[in-house]
């Protein structure tokens, strides 16, 4: 026993170094790489370094699970293990840009929370078209929301996962995953070509619950912006997307899935209903615990942020660390990413004793790197179950999925830009 329990530390240690290891490399090289932009006439298609490295590691980590799923389903696991507490870090560091722009904020702050309620605009355009597509009931699970993780606990909670409108969700969030930094850097890229909107609206309809999609629409925004710095931008659509947590379950649980529940009941709507197509995956034999998982972020971010960072990086990794333990507590009411939010926007709100060195420390990690390193991160999680679930839906989840995006990107758009002109915002 004590032999095969050393064996599987063993195994775990070097699971750890391998993905660590690689998220690393993939995040440092694509950020050295930089952007790509692509211009046709008027429009650009800003890729940034975040999508290649989720493309990248999604490649790896396929061929991997194709050959060897045995293999492939500890990788899975580790790197679940390190994206949740470098997904905390990352929103810490986004709440420092928060607390930074609150004067800007307030300003908009109507427009934000009128905003945030178009993310119930998902099914506008998305539900018909599902319909016409044949999804049936797992229409109602792949557009009532921009279907990211709030979504799936909803669903799985009201109908359970294994049904119809748990496959819509996770047709949702799975192609949202392959596919979502490069849907919303599209759209960013439409939307400001478009006179209506003004940069500060298109900036909070960015926040989409969706740390990856979210700074990826507004880091798309902020390089053709030219009315709006970019720190305010980031501060709007991580403001907006903070928001989004809360407006996902309220609006999903009391409005859109009752709505669509009744839409659904007429004759032509039952037709065609879809199975879930679940599998089974291989259990992962070792998941690190959370202090490895410390260790192997830190490492991780020394890489790809340097040496003249390590302040900021450490502070960052304390502040996660008791956020996540905070949320262990309170999860139930108060989400962790509200606290991280919260706790990064304290420390650096104007004014007060300590906001200046903390600023100054803080803002010593780029927070564009750290997020190509969470897509790095989240590229490794993708599993052959949910290529499966995506695979029956087939490309139609795609479609849908770039509807519901839209729907929610353009609602939100277009609410918050009514409440600035009324305002007489011009920013």
């Amino acid at each position: 026993m004590v032999m095969s329990e050393w064996s599987s530390a063993k195994t775990g240690t070097a699971v750890v170094i391998g993905v660590t290891a690689l998220c690393a490399l993939v995040t440092a090289g694509t950020e050295y790489a930089g952007a790509l932009e692509l211009r046709i006439g008027s429009f650009a298609l800003v890729l940034l370094p975040l999508f290649f490295a989720f493309v990248i590691t999604v490649v790896l980590n396929l061929s991997l699970s194709w050959r060897r799923p045995d293999a492939a389903a500890p990788i899975w696991s580790c790197a679940g293990q390190l994206l949740q507490l470098l997904t905390v870090v990352f929103v810490v560091r986004a709440g420092v840009v928060l607390g930074t722009a609150l004067p800007t904020i307030a300003e908009a702050g109507p427009a934000i929370l009128v905003q945030s309620l178009g993310k119930a605009g998902t099914a506008l355009l998305a539900f018909p078209a599902a319909l016409l597509l044949g999804f049936g009931r797992a229409s109602i699970g792949a557009t009532f929301s921009i279907g990211r993780e709030p979504s799936i606990a909803l669903v799985t909670e009201r109908y359970g996962i294994a049904g119809p409108e748990g496959s819509g969700v996770l047709a949702t969030y799975i192609s949202g995953t392959l596919f979502g930094s490069l849907f919303f850097s599209v759209l960013a890229g439409i939307g400001s070509t478009i006179p209506l909107f003004s940069s500060t609206a298109l900036a909070m309809a960015c926040g989409v619950g969706s740390g990856g999609m979210t700074i990826s629409c507004a880091g798309s925004l902020a390089h053709g912006s030219r009315d709006l710095p970019q720190d305010d931008i980031l501060a709007l659509a991580t403001a907006s997307d903070v928001l989004t947590y809360v407006t996902t379950v309220l609006l999903g649980a009391f409005v859109v899935l009752p709505v669509l529940e009744r839409l659904y009941r007429s004759p032509t709507a039952v037709r065609n209903r879809l199975v879930s197509g679940d599998t089974v995956e291989p259990k992962a034999a070792v998941v690190p615990s959370r202090l490895v998982s410390g260790l192997a972020v830190t490492g991780l971010l020394f890489v790809t942020s340097g040496w003249r960072a390590a302040p900021g990086m450490l502070l960052l990794l304390a502040l996660a660390f008791g956020v996540r333990m905070l949320g262990d507590r309170t999860g139930r009411f108060v989400p962790t990413v509200l606290w991280a939010a919260l706790v990064g926007a304290v420390l650096t709100v104007p004014g007060l004793p300590w906001s200046a060195t903390m600023l100054r420390v803080l803002s010593a990690v780029d927070l564009l790197t750290l997020a190509t390193a969470v897509l790095s991160c989240v590229g490794l999680c993708v599993t052959i179950r949910q290529l499966r679930i995506l695979r029956t839906l087939s490309w139609r989840a795609v479609v849908v999925t770039l509807l519901v995006f839209a729907g929610s990107f353009f609602t939100s758009a277009l609410l918050a830009q009514i409440v600035l002109s009324l305002g007489g915002f011009t920013g």
